[in-house]
């Protein structure tokens, strides 16, 4: 554990404690302390490697063993309770550096230095508790506390900020904090600490970013990378079907909005819709730049006149969105509870009505490919498919879920049927003839043309549920 004096507090949450029996160790020797008879119970967490990670010392004292072991059990519960309790809030001030425009997100490692020091309020008293010149950790696992990763996530490369987090409860002593464990507990339990506000401040730099596992798997085995080769398949369908309004369903950053600008296009209208406002502000930051320079230099193959973008559920319907001429939805709904990945097939198909909608999300019968494992041992023939695995991983941490090819035909060709659709189905990387066929599996449903009169039903200009992030408009 490196974060010594705050990441260990959270990451009690996670200890099994049975991992090394009881989470309550009295001292050693049973030493009485006070009058003979008296008990004093202190609590020791230890890693699985037995390293001590944190030591709670309670003052009180009880004439019975068994009292002491239980009180201190019920305190050290309460105390680290009140400290997973507290406000996770954290203002950043001091930012220094010019934005380079690449932060960290979900998923992304997130390379910082950092230092960390006790802080007395009205003095010129700062004790260093702990730096670090390089500490690498993946953002949204709770590697870090709340404070930490919502500073970094804050920050682009080669910025730096400063925050402060207050203490944590004085009878707990973060024995991971090594040498200034010590120093820490004696001014705590000090007469002057009762007169005088104590903090920790923290000072971090972002050093480097790198993409998330899944990209970087995905780009060590596909030249050009699976995502590239969603938006060409896009692409295609858009050139084929003439289509001049698209909206991308869980559009995240942008990626696939802001790839559709370097390509030429039928488009004239684009818009997005994500549940993530920090996305969709990096969304709306880079599509305004690049249709901003399009604009500016006259580019030929800008026929974008318009774009939108959302803050909303896409299990949610918004009437302003009703019967674009492409949706897509790619490498979103296994991000879902199944449930909802479910409900917002028959909403978007059911309610908005695009004429063609893609949807795309990983097969998971590829998942040994990328993470290069072997399928359990079976006699198989060459004709048979591969056995699956309940073993196997997920290829991203915040995946819900991964559907087989069986399960993803399934699910789209129900869904087909109720609402008037056709699909059919492709994908991207690997081949459907070869086994464990796409990487990527894609349906794509066409909307029945006796069905197309409906769109006259629905005011597109009427208020939505979605709240409007930003909007670009050139006509």
């Amino acid at each position: 554990m490196t974060l010594k004096l705050c990441d260990s507090v959270k990451s009690l949450k996670s200890v099994k404690e049975d991992e090394f029996g009881s989470d309550v160790v009295p001292d050693s020797s049973n030493k009485q302390f006070g009058m003979a008879g008296n008990f004093r119970c202190e609590v020791c967490i230890l890693s699985k490697g037995n390293d001590v990670i944190l030591e709670y010392i309670p003052e009180e004292s009880y004439r019975k063993q068994n009292d002491a072991i239980q009180n201190a059990s019920l305190k050290k519960r309460i105390a680290l309770r009140k400290c997973s309790l507290s406000d996770q809030s954290c203002t950043l001030y001091d930012i220094e550096g010019p934005d380079s425009g690449v932060s960290p997100s979900q998923g992304f490692l997130a390379c910082i230095s950092y230092t960390v020091a006790l802080v007395r309020e009205g003095e010129d008293m700062k004790e260093l508790l702990e730096s670090k010149d390089e500490f690498e950790f993946e953002v949204g696992t709770g590697a870090v506390t709340p404070q930490l990763e919502t500073c970094v996530t804050q920050l682009s490369i080669n910025q730096k900020a400063r925050f402060s987090v207050a203490l944590p409860s004085k009878d707990l002593i973060l024995a991971a904090a090594g040498g200034s464990a010590k120093y820490f507990a004696q001014l705590l339990s000090s007469d002057s600490f009762n007169e005088k506000s104590c903090y920790l401040e923290y000072s971090v730099k972002l050093l480097g970013v790198t993409e998330p596992l899944e990209d970087r798997m995905e780009q060590a085995l596909f030249s050009p990378s699976l995502s590239k080769q969603r938006v060409e398949y896009a692409l295609r369908h858009i050139s084929e079907s003439q289509a001049t309004t698209l909206v991308d369903f869980g559009c995240g950053s942008g990626s696939l909005l802001e790839s559709l600008l370097e390509h030429t296009t039928t488009l004239q209208k684009i818009v997005g819709v994500d549940i993530s406002r920090k996305s969709l502000n990096r969304a709306a930051k880079t599509i305004h730049s690049k249709l901003s320079m399009n604009a500016n230099h006259g580019i030929q193959n800008a026929s974008i006149k318009y774009a939108e973008l959302y803050y909303g559920s896409i299990t949610d319907f918004d009437p302003r969105l009703y019967a674009f001429d492409i949706g897509t939805c790619l490498e979103v709904i296994e991000h879902m509870k199944e449930d909802q990945a479910h409900l917002f097939g028959e909403v978007v198909l059911g309610s908005f009505r695009p004429h063609l909608l893609i949807v795309s999300t990983p097969n998971y019968e590829y998942n040994p490919i990328l993470q290069k494992a072997a399928l359990p041992d079976k006699e198989e023939d060459a004709d048979d498919k591969p056995s699956q695995t309940s073993q196997c991983r997920f290829r991203n941490f915040d995946h819900k879920f991964e559907w087989t090819r069986e399960q993803f035909n399934h699910w789209a060709s129900n869904l087909a049927s109720r609402h008037n659709y056709s699909v059919e189905f492709g994908g991207v990387g690997g081949s459907a003839e070869v086994e464990p066929g796409f990487a990527s599996q894609i349906a794509v449903f066409r909307r029945s043309a006796s069905h197309q009169t409906e769109d006259c039903m629905i005011n597109h200009e009427s208020s939505g549920v979605y709240e409007r992030i930003w909007e670009w408009n050139n006509r």
